[in-house]
């Protein structure tokens, strides 16, 4: 019986995911959730109480399965501290590429208010370790000296608006911005911007 309640429990999850990402906390109904994952409603309510905490689950799950800090990328980093702007950014691109339901929630969540106090300690721990290597960088002159959270913030806020507004930026700029050039540039550019 266990076992089932964690299948059903996941599948209730999986579901969320795609319905929510595609529609939204406010855009979504929790019959749909419930018909997606082959569920009646009323285990929803069971198992996330309501919609908002289904969708802060949701989120959440996402978030914890997104490895955001490729182990192989700080560790490239760590190797190359001159150029490690431009790889983190690139991990974060290749990210937002393989995962289109993280940036999706994320901006749902962002645009609709939802409430995402449950992220404050999903990144602690990779933040943590990132921000020692940005330390390390700074301190043997191959990063221009500024707050670790400035630089971090300029490579998410560019990763993720990559891909939610690069059909409109493509237009905008005028530049095919889902090329490997543009995105190679954009890594370059930004690693130039920090460096030394």
């Amino acid at each position: 019986m266990q076992q089932r309640a964690v299948e059903t429990r996941q599948r209730i999850l999986d579901a969320a995911v795609m319905v929510f990402s595609e529609n939204g906390l406010n855009g979504a109904t929790v019959d749909e959730i419930a018909a997606a994952a082959g569920v009646n409603k009323q285990r929803i309510y069971a198992y996330y109480g309501s919609k908002m905490g289904l969708f802060e689950a949701a989120l959440l799950a996402v978030f914890q399965q997104v490895e955001l800090f490729s182990a192989q990328s700080v560790r490239a980093a760590e190797a190359d501290l001159e150029n490690m702007t431009g790889i983190m950014l690139r991990n974060f691109i290749r990210v937002h590429a393989e995962h289109p339901a993280f940036w999706r929630l994320l901006s749902w969540a962002n645009l609709e208010g939802a409430g995402v106090a449950s992220l404050n300690q999903a990144r602690k721990n990779e933040n943590r370790t990132l921000r020692t290597i940005f330390e390390m960088a700074v301190g043997r002159g191959c990063i221009r000296e500024c707050s670790f959270e400035s630089w971090l913030y300029t490579l998410l806020a560019a990763s993720y608006f990559y891909f939610s507004n690069r059909l409109t930026l493509t237009h905008t700029l005028d530049v095919e911005l889902t090329s490997r050039e543009w995105e190679s540039r954009l890594c370059k550019d930004l690693n130039s911007i920090f460096g030394k």
